[in-house]
């Protein structure tokens, strides 16, 4: 992962850690996430109502379709005041003028110099930082099963893509089932997300970071990742039933214990090892860092939308998101540390990454000792991907995830599908106005 810091950001109005995190006044804030853990988020909501006197209202969104669904909310003015967002969603929402930045809630600079270089650009657009962390985590970890692999004879790890889809499809020639179950699920964050980390763990781009133009290309990693996808798939090493699945369906499918290998994000170590959810708890580890990434850095945000508010409300939004995003009244960074303790989930901030606590939560979650220090290399070396910071990325992502569905069932040619994708970036990048 590259830790290139960010040039042209400003500090703005924030103060050193010192600040009231209270409301001033009595007026209601809206507080909107999709449904992870919802009860944690509750618990930590009613804590921040209970000692500060807050008023806050939290409530979850269907995840499936959760960008959609958000956005429509924003463009009927409903009443949100906080709400989470991925990178792509964050700087569609500040184009569109419907989310403010981060730069001047209380305890801003200290919470951006806690920041790691890296999370600084991925949050970054147009000098700004859109949010304060939510969570980090590699989504496309190639997770294998210890057990079937053992019981398989199996010891050679693929060291990239291309061993990878060599080692299962020779498997399949031996007549070995269910090698493989893939990140092809039906929501925003699955299939898609899927090909475009694969071509950038190839060494590929989706879309050039200055004159914005294509860079998919039928002869290289993008053609690669899909004639790799159609070969496995009309091999019926990979079922139809997958590209109709949510996550919890790929979790769960993983957790029976019947695949080899599945890519899955990061955080889901401490379920898959889990007795109480799995049933190969103890024996779920993953491909390491040979060389080649695997998958994506996978992120979320706190942001503060724009809608029109009294000034004290509008304060008072200011310091929930601060003691949410950051640093609560005590000075801890109590909602960020928890989320690491309890679910596996990486946060943007140095002083909870590097905290003994959070060392000893994430060891839990893992089969072996070894492990600990591998997934920290796996996910130091997870790209970011370059197609988040255009503005078009969720339209984009939309198509991308109608589209690669019907190449695998159509069995359609991958030039044509290459050259439909390369087509569709150009479509998006006249109708936004980038380019003449």
């Amino acid at each position: 992962m590259a830790l290139a810091c960010v040039a042209g950001v400003t500090f703005a109005a924030s103060t050193a850690w010192a600040a009231d995190l209270g409301p001033t006044s009595k007026e209601k804030l809206y507080f909107r996430g999709w449904p992870f853990k919802p009860e944690i988020v509750t618990d930590n909501v009613n804590r921040y109502n209970r000692e500060l006197n807050g008023n806050v209202d939290y409530a979850t969104v269907t995840h499936g379709d959760y960008p959609t669904l958000m956005e429509k909310a924003l463009i009927a003015k409903d009443k949100l005041d906080i709400i989470y967002a991925n990178p792509p969603t964050a700087v569609r929402f500040f184009e569109a003028g419907w989310i403010l930045p981060a730069d001047d809630v209380p305890g801003f600079k200290e919470a951006y110099e806690d920041m790691y270089p890296n999370v600084r650009d991925a949050w970054s657009y147009k000098g700004k930082t859109l949010g304060l962390s939510y969570f980090l985590s590699t989504r496309g970890m190639m997770m294998s099963n210890l057990k079937r692999a053992k019981e398989l004879g199996i010891t050679a790890q693929p060291k990239n893509w291309d061993e990878f889809y060599a080692q299962i499809l020779e498997l399949n020639k031996k007549g070995v089932k269910d090698v493989y179950l893939p990140h092809w699920f039906n929501e925003f964050y699955g299939i898609s997300w899927a090909f475009i980390w694969e071509v950038l763990n190839r060494g590929g781009h989706v879309v050039d970071a200055n004159s914005f133009k294509p860079q998919l290309d039928a002869k290289g990693p993008a053609g690669k990742t899909l004639e790799a996808w159609k070969a496995i798939f009309n091999a019926k090493i990979v079922s139809e039933d997958v590209l109709s699945y949510n996550e919890a369906a790929l979790v769960e499918g993983f957790g029976s214990g019947r695949y080899l290998y599945s890519t899955q994000a990061a955080y889901q170590l401490g379920v898959l090892n889990d007795p109480a959810k799995s049933k190969i708890a103890g024996q779920v580890s993953f491909l390491p860092y040979q060389g080649q990434s695997w998958g994506l850095l996978d992120s979320a945000l706190y942001l503060r939308t724009a809608r029109q508010r009294s000034p004290a409300l509008n304060e008072d939004v200011k310091r929930f998101q601060s003691w949410y995003g950051y640093k609560d009244q005590a000075g801890k960074v109590a909602v960020g540390q928890r989320w690491a303790e309890t679910s596996f989930l990486f946060s943007g901030y140095k002083s909870v990454m590097e905290a003994p606590a959070t060392a000893a939560a994430f060891k839990k979650g893992l089969a072996r000792p070894e492990d600990y220090d591998a997934l920290l290399k796996v996910y130091a070396n997870s790209p970011h991907p370059d197609v988040w910071k255009m503005v078009w990325a969720e339209e984009f992502n939309s198509y991308l995830r109608a589209r690669l569905g019907r190449f695998l069932l159509k069995n359609e040619p991958v030039e044509a599908v290459i050259a439909d994708m390369n087509d569709k970036i150009n479509q998006l990048n006249k109708k936004h106005k980038l380019v003449k």
